[in-house]
């Protein structure tokens, strides 16, 4: 009979086979390295910019809203408020439709994405108007859902016959 030829023996040196000659663990290296790294390129991709103002300092706010349309010099409205708010939703058609008035300067600020204004202008709840006259001096607040009526008595701009007093002074704060 003839041999059959068997492959030859592989005898060991007593030595761990290295890491890098081990093929499974090769793979679990460089998909552990390519983890981090995506990972690391993710979260910068994700982080959101720092704040910068015009002179380039980084945590500070830019310039305020309410100071830029106060600067018109018109009895304004400023709506303090959200875009996941369901009252400040319903009041953005008001707003608008006061905003086409060019007696009347509006601003709408949402406190969300604007956390800064909760404590400058002090709002407690959402949404909440505030009132200021022709040279800019605060008139009164209002906290919830306000209507076009109310709003231009708030502003001195109401139509004959319209009396309302859902709108707090800001004396009685």
């Amino acid at each position: 009979m003839p041999k059959e030829s068997l492959p030859p023996v592989r005898f060991s040196n007593g030595k761990p086979t290295p890491w890098w000659r081990n093929p499974a663990s090769v793979s679990l290296w460089v998909t552990a390295v390519a983890a981090i790294v995506l990972g690391g390129w993710v979260y910068q991709a994700q982080s959101p910019p720092t704040p910068s103002n015009a002179h380039g300092q980084a945590g500070e706010v830019g310039p305020d809203a309410v100071q830029l349309v106060l600067q018109a010099g018109k009895p304004t409205i400023v709506e303090f408020g959200a875009n996941n708010c369901v009252s400040c939703r319903e009041m953005k058609p008001i707003l608008y439709a006061l905003a086409q008035d060019p007696r009347i300067a509006v601003a709408d600020v949402d406190i969300l994405k604007e956390r800064a204004y909760i404590s400058k202008y002090q709002i407690h709840l959402m949404p909440t108007q505030v009132f200021y006259n022709a040279q800019g001096v605060e008139t009164g607040r209002h906290m919830g859902k306000i209507s076009t009526e109310d709003i231009r008595t708030q502003l001195g701009m109401a139509q004959p016959g319209a009396v309302s007093s859902s709108v707090t002074p800001k004396a009685a704060l």
